[in-house]
């Protein structure tokens, strides 16, 4: 979200259609680290993407959890 992260990286962009991408970052806010994994809409009165309230940011310590979670979906 913009200027409300101390630091931001993104490290992918999925698209969901036209109007919508979710947006995967690792960020930090008062020196602590998260996976932020948040849905952009398109604005087109300036003609980008801006960060909407749906999304959630998982500290990094968790990730690990997140990942055996996804890889668990892969399997079935």
């Amino acid at each position: 979200m913009s200027g409300f992260w101390d630091k931001e990286e993104i490290m992918g962009k999925i698209v969901k259609n036209s109007r919508e991408e979710i947006h995967i970052k690792k960020v930090s806010k008062n020196n602590r680290d998260y996976l932020d994994i948040r849905t952009f809409w398109y604005d087109a009165n300036d003609e980008s993407f801006k960060p909407s309230q749906k999304g959630v940011a998982i500290p990094m310590d968790l990730v690990s959890e997140l990942k055996d979670i996804i890889n668990s979906v892969d399997e079935s």
